[in-house]
C-alpha cells in the first residue's frame, strides 16, 4: 500500500483549488466507519502514535490525491470540477498539503464535522475524561498552523462551519471565508468570484439544491459512504438534519456513486441517510417497493461484498417489521454477509420529552408509545441480525429527575440486545431549534444522570467481548493491537461503572473540564489577507460569544 507523502509524482502542475480536512477526518478507521467517533476522544488516553497509526491510520494517496475522502469533500470536489475541470481541483490528505499546493494554487478549502471539538459526543468525552483537548480540535489547529494556510485564500465549510462563523475567530485562524449550509449551488460561484478578485461577504449562506442538482462523486469515499437521501422529516428540535428539506437521490445516481467506490477498491458500502428504510417515502410511511429496489440494485453491483446503513429510525422498524426482514434477507442472500449495522437514536425514555422536543420521532404512533417502540424495535433488529449503535441524551431542556428515571428503566429493558448505547450530554448547536438553550455539562449532572450513564456503559461492556472476539483471533497484528487496546480501556471503565450505577460520579471534580471550551490560537498575520476584514459580512448570524457556546462554567 502506498504511504502518505511518498506517492507524489514529479510534476510542475498544481491545481488551483485544493480541498482538505484535519487528519481525524482523513482516516480509513481500522474497524469501520463508526470508529470515526474515536476522533472525539480527548488526547491523553492512548499514545498519539498508536491512535494515528493503528486506530485511525491515514487514507492512502495516489500522486498526492487522497484515494478515499470524506463524502462532503467529494461532493464539493465534484461541484467544483464541473466548473473548473478535474485537474484544477484536488482532495488532499493534510500530510500531503505542502506537496500539492503550488504557485498556481489560489484557494484551500477545508471541510469539517467538528472543527472546535464542541459538538456531541466530543464535548461530553472531553468534560468527563478531562485528560486533554479532543483529537479533532488538536488536528484542526495543527492544520491551520501550516505555512500554506497563511499564503493562500482559505475557505471553510461543512457541518461544523457554524463554529467558525465569527470574524474574530476567522481572523485568528487566518480563515478568509466561511460557507454555511449546502454548497452544490453556491460554492462554485463563490470560488469563481474569489479567483476573479471580486469582494464577497466573509460569511456566505448556501442554497439548498434539488436532488437532481447534486452531482455524482468523482472519487471514492471513506468506507464507501454513499448518500441516498438528505434531510429527515421527523423534526427533532435538538438536531440539525431535521432542519433540512428531505430529498432522495435516484437509484441510478446512487448506483453510479457505488461503482465509483468499487472501482477504487471498496467492497463494503454504507448507504447514508437519516433513515434508510424510508428511502423514497412521500410521508412517514415507507415506500417498500422503492426501498427494496434500492437494496437489490446496490447488492447486484459487481464487486460489492457488504452493505450497511448509516442510520435507521426505530419507529420505522417498529411499524414495518416486514420491510426490515425483507431488506435483511435480500442482503444476506445476495451478498457474503450475515449481519447489518446502523446508528439510531433513542434519546430518552420519557414520553413527555418526546412530545416536547421530538414528537415526530414516534410517528405514526403517539409519543406515549415510545418505550414500546424502542423495546420492540430493538427486538426486531436483534431477530434480523442487525447491530445498532444508539444514542441517549442527558440534560434536554426541561428534563426532570422522573424523565431520567424513565430512561434508566428503558435501558434495563434493552438488556441482552446486541447494541451499543452511547449516553451524550445535550449540546446547543447553532441551526437547531434549541440553539438558544444552554448546553448540559458534567457539573450539572444529578445522581439520576450518573445512574443512566452507568447503566449505558454497563450494557456496552457486556456486549463488547462479542464485538472484539473476531479481532482478537485475527492474524493481523494491528487489528490484534487495536482489540487489546479496546479491551484495556473497557477494563478501566469497569472500575467506575458500579459507582455510577449507584448515582455517584467517578471523580471528585465538580467544575467543567478546562478543555471543554477551546482556546483559539492567534495565528493572525499582517499581509494581503487583512484587506478582507475591511469588507464586513452580510451574515445574519448571531454573535458566537467568543465560542463559549452556552457552556456554563457553573
Amino acid at each position: 500500500m502506498n504511504k502518505i507523502g511518498n506517492t507524489l509524482q514529479k510534476t510542475n502542475h498544481r491545481p488551483k483549488i485544493v480541498l482538505t480536512a484535519d487528519e481525524t477526518m482523513m482516516s480509513k478507521y481500522r474497524w469501520g466507519i463508526f470508529v470515526g467517533f474515536s476522533s472525539c476522544m480527548p488526547r491523553g488516553i492512548i499514545p498519539d502514535w498508536f491512535f494515528f497509526n493503528v486506530w485511525s491510520p491515514p487514507t492512502p494517496s495516489e500522486n498526492g490525491r487522497a484515494r478515499y475522502a470524506d463524502f462532503g469533500l467529494r461532493i464539493v470536489e465534484a461541484s467544483l470540477a464541473e466548473v473548473f475541470g478535474e485537474d484544477e481541483v484536488a482532495v488532499v490528505h493534510p500530510r500531503d498539503l505542502e506537496h500539492m499546493v503550488g504557485s498556481r494554487t489560489e484557494i484551500i478549502g477545508i471541510g469539517g464535522h467538528d472543527f472546535m471539538g464542541i459538538n456531541p459526543p466530543t464535548s461530553e468525552f472531553v468534560d468527563m475524561l478531562n485528560t486533554g483537548p479532543p483529537y479533532n480540535r488538536v488536528k484542526f489547529f495543527e492544520l491551520m498552523q501550516k505555512p500554506v494556510m497563511q499564503e493562500k485564500t482559505v475557505v471553510a465549510g461543512g457541518k461544523a462551519a457554524w463554529q467558525l462563523a465569527d470574524e474574530t475567530t476567522m481572523d485568528k485562524l487566518n480563515i478568509d471565508y466561511v460557507h454555511l449550509g449546502e454548497g452544490e449551488i453556491t460554492v462554485p460561484g463563490m470560488f469563481k468570484s474569489i479567483l476573479a478578485g471580486e469582494k464577497l461577504p466573509r460569511i456566505i449562506n448556501g442554497k439548498e439544491p434539488n436532488a437532481d442538482e447534486i452531482p455524482n462523486i468523482r472519487g471514492a469515499t471513506i468506507h464507501g459512504l454513499v448518500e441516498i437521501s438528505r434531510g429527515c422529516g421527523r423534526g427533532c428540535s435538538f438536531c440539525t438534519p431535521s432542519m433540512q428539506r428531505l430529498r432522495f437521490q435516484s437509484v441510478e445516481h446512487i448506483a453510479k456513486d457505488v461503482k465509483t467506490n468499487v472501482e477504487a477498491g471498496q467492497r463494503s458500502i454504507s448507504l447514508h441517510s437519516e433513515d434508510a428504510l424510508r428511502y423514497g417515502a412521500r410521508g412517514i410511511a415507507p415506500d417498500e417497493e422503492r426501498v427494496m429496489n434500492l437494496f437489490r440494485r446496490v447488492a447486484s453491483i459487481e464487486g460489492i461484498e457488504r452493505i450497511g446503513a448509516s442510520h435507521i429510525a426505530l419507529a420505522t422498524v417498529y411499524h414495518n417489521p416486514g420491510l426490515l426482514k425483507a431488506v435483511s434477507e435480500t442482503c444476506y442472500s445476495m451478498l457474503d454477509q450475515n449481519w447489518l449495522g446502523a446508528q439510531t437514536g433513542i434519546e430518552t425514555g420519557s414520553a413527555r420529552l418526546i412530545a416536547k422536543h421530538m414528537r415526530g420521532k414516534a410517528l405514526p404512533s403517539p409519543p406515549e408509545k415510545w418505550q414500546e417502540i424502542v423495546t420492540q424495535a430493538f427486538g426486531l433488529l436483534d431477530d434480523n441480525n442487525w447491530f445498532n449503535a444508539a444514542t441517549m441524551i442527558n440534560g434536554l431542556p426541561g428534563e426532570t429527575a422522573d424523565d431520567v428515571i424513565e430512561s434508566i428503566e428503558l435501558i434495563e429493558d434493552l438488556k441482552g440486545t446486541l447494541s451499543l448505547i452511547v449516553p451524550m450530554n445535550f449540546v446547543s448547536m447553532r441551526g437547531s431549534a434549541l440553539d438558544s438553550d444552554e448546553s448540559f455539562t458534567m457539573a450539572k449532572m444529578t445522581p439520576e444522570h450518573w445512574q443512566l450513564m452507568g447503566k449505558c456503559i454497563d450494557h456496552d461492556l457486556k456486549v463488547a467481548p462479542e464485538l472484539l472476539r473476531e479481532y482478537k483471533n485475527t492474524k493481523d497484528i494491528k487489528s490484534w493491537l487495536l482489540s487489546s487496546a479496546a479491551k484495556c480501556m473497557a477494563d478501566t471503565l469497569k472500575k467506575y461503572v458500579n459507582q455510577m450505577k449507584q448515582g455517584e460520579p467517578p471523580t471528585e471534580r465538580r467544575e467543567v473540564s478546562k478543555w471543554l471550551n477551546p482556546e483559539i490560537p492567534d495565528l493572525k498575520i499582517t499581509n494581503h489577507k487583512s484587506e478582507l476584514s475591511k469588507f464586513k459580512t452580510k451574515s445574519l448570524l448571531k454573535p458566537l460569544n467568543t465560542l463559549n457556546l452556552h457552556f456554563s462554567k457553573k
